[in-house]
């Protein structure tokens, strides 16, 4: 399992980072947000898209306090 931290670039670097690892090298990918209203929606939404047949696999609440987790993928073969 790799980690990359990339909470310093732009929201749409981020997106286009998680959704070039998802879609073109076609890894399971988990990013975390803040849980402020509607985040990770909005991260969702700007990856589907950008990435037409990205796949959320599954999403919840933490590892910590006042965030949110998402795991996106591939499409399902």
């Amino acid at each position: 399992m790799q980690f990359k931290d990339v909470a310093d670039y732009p929201e749409d670097e981020r997106i286009r980072q998680i959704g070039e690892k998802a879609m073109r090298e076609k890894l399971t990918v988990g990013f975390v947000t803040d849980a402020e209203s509607g985040k990770a929606d909005r991260y969702i939404r700007k990856l589907k898209e950008r990435f037409p047949g990205i796949r959320v696999i599954d999403r919840g609440t933490g590892p910590v306090d006042d965030t949110v987790w998402v795991k996106v993928g591939p499409p399902e073969n």
